[in-house]
């Protein structure tokens, strides 16, 4: 069992990590992506080139994003926890995401709570869930005797 207090302490930690990441990045008081707007609007424009219309290549890394952003926090939850709960990973990423999209909506007048940042946010949560579930079910079982 050593090896099982590792991972789960490993884990434990990273998640504290980034607990504080996700706490920053979605409570800035303004757009995370303002800084890199210059360039991103240049890509975004060389897409109109091959027929994709800047807003629908905007929305579509946002999603991305999103979505990318809760699948770290998912995976480490599984490993915390254990594959038995393993429903506590996307409860907890839908839960902490209502929080940040409520907190944008009303505190924070520069930023945009949106559902599609719930689905998105939740969705990660799950794809994070079953890379968890997976890797802890490849793990070798200890032998009973």
């Amino acid at each position: 069992m050593p090896f099982d207090r590792r991972i789960r302490t490993g884990a434990i930690i990273a998640l504290a990590g980034y607990a504080v990441f996700v706490a920053v990045i979605g409570f800035w008081p303004t757009p995370v992506d303002r800084p890199f707007d210059p360039a991103l609007f240049r890509f975004l424009i060389t897409l109109r080139g091959v027929g994709i219309a800047p807003k629908d290549a905007y929305d579509v890394i946002e999603f991305t994003a999103n979505v990318a952003f809760f699948v770290v926090p998912a995976v480490l939850v599984v490993l915390i926890v254990g594959r038995r709960r393993w429903w506590i990973a996307p409860v907890g990423g839908l839960l902490c995401s209502i929080t940040i999209e409520l907190a944008q909506h009303f505190m924070l007048p520069h930023r945009f709570g949106t559902v599609n940042d719930v689905i998105a946010n939740t969705l990660g949560a799950l794809i994070g869930c079953g890379i968890g579930v997976l890797v802890l079910g490849r793990r070798p079982q200890p032998r009973r005797s």
